[in-house]
């Protein structure tokens, strides 16, 4: 086998999957160039703070340089203490609801890509949308973007979330439905006040009819401050620690309809739904500094196996995971390490492209429909019973 059975490998997408697959590959020293459609402020309005079971935050140790890693764990946040949960006065009902492992960490979504994108220089490419590929048979990948202009490799890896455009190559009979679930969430900036509403890894109030979920992003160190010590140069804005909080929206609320058209204030939403609620709730939603409305989307069947060759998927695009789950970055993470390890098989020597892909693929889709599946179970918690019937079986929804 030659060097030539793995020269560079396309990642379409820089998101938390695609960018950990990045430094995957350069510590691995096979060459590799990203493909991000969006600009390069190094945010997206994506969400706020996500959990990392202790394989995410063990998939991101293996794969960043020690400085960055170490950024990861200087600007996390505790998921330890209580599980709580009020009614809507604020009355405790329960003090110790299931959590997460001891070990997770909270990160916020856009710090952490940020600190994903440290390093990577000039390997990654702004501003450039795949509108389509060409698979050649045992040879090079060819993308095509929307400017023009055009990349060619020996794999390509579709990272490109929920949409993707590799994903549609792949396997087209798969296809993005919306979902019955909608949810309002915000970000709060923390004052003693809110912090004293989620002493610990979070806390449910369960009103009539509806759930409201706090998680507090408390950082260890703030992030501009972290980056300045342990990673001189990186791009890292001052952020504040705060209170993320999300509610699931009726879906015969007239925002659900809307959902993602920017007709409605999520604050001014949920403020709706929860007239009469304690005072603290209802002032922790109106001083957000940021919210959004968004209405999940699944796709319509789990994500069956494609012929193998030098075309694969990676995080989102394959597994497409409810955020009750709280399970898609870790899961995107470790896609990435264990890609990265069949890839290094084929630099190797020990395999051909397109059975090291096979071997990813089947471990891939076990785990990612695992993974929906998980995600799907936890939604229970939230929803009232019999308000997630109409889910298929394996469905895919969004984070928001």
């Amino acid at each position: 086998m030659t060097e030539r059975d793995l020269g560079r490998v396309l990642v379409i997408g820089a998101g938390i999957g695609g960018l950990t697959l990045a430094h995957t590959l350069v510590g691995a020293g096979i060459d590799v160039r990203v493909y991000e459609a969006d600009d390069d402020t190094g945010d997206r309005p994506q969400g706020y703070r996500i959990g990392l079971a202790p394989a995410g935050m063990a998939g991101l140790r293996a794969s960043l340089p020690r400085r960055l890693y170490e950024l990861v764990e200087a600007t996390s946040g505790s998921l330890t203490g209580p599980g709580l949960l009020f009614d809507e006065q604020l009355t405790l009902l329960h003090s110790d609801l299931e959590g997460p492992a001891a070990d997770a960490r909270a990160m916020d979504r856009q710090v952490l890509r940020r600190i994903l994108l440290g390093g990577l220089g000039d390997r990654v490419a702004y501003r450039k949308r795949l509108t389509g590929l060409m698979e050649r048979a045992d040879g090079p990948v060819t993308a095509h973007f929307a400017d023009g202009t055009e990349a060619t490799g020996d794999v390509l890896v579709g990272a490109d979330g929920g949409n993707s455009v590799v994903r549609r190559h792949v396997a087209p009979e798969v296809r993005l439905v919306p979902a019955d679930l909608c949810g309002a969430m915000g970000r709060t900036p923390i004052t003693e006040r809110f912090l004293r509403l989620v002493p610990g890894r979070g806390t449910m109030v369960k009103g009539p009819g509806i759930t409201l979920m706090l998680g507090r992003m408390q950082f260890g160190t703030e992030p501009s401050a972290a980056a300045a010590e342990l990673a001189p140069g990186l791009d890292m804005p001052y952020r504040d620690s705060y209170v993320r909080w999300v509610l699931l929206v009726p879906p015969d609320h007239p925002a659900a309809a809307d959902a993602g058209r920017g007709r409605w204030d999520a604050r001014e939403v949920v403020l709706g739904l929860i007239d009469g609620w304690h005072p603290d709730l209802r002032e922790l939603v109106r001083s957000a500094d940021m919210s959004a409305i968004g209405r999940s989307r699944i796709y319509d069947r789990p994500m069956p196996p494609w012929p193998a060759g030098r075309v694969t998927l990676l995080g989102d695009a394959a597994h497409l995971t409810l955020a009750s789950g709280g399970n898609g970055a870790t899961t995107a993470i470790q896609d990435a390490v264990r890609l990265c390890a069949r890839l290094d098989e084929v630099r190797r020597g020990e395999r051909r492209p397109a059975s090291a892909l096979a071997v990813y693929q089947a471990d891939l889709l076990e785990r990612g429909n695992a993974a929906v599946e998980a995600g799907k179970e936890a939604l229970k918690r939230f929803v009232p019973a019999g308000e997630t019937a109409d889910l298929p079986r394996a469905a895919h929804g969004a984070e928001g």
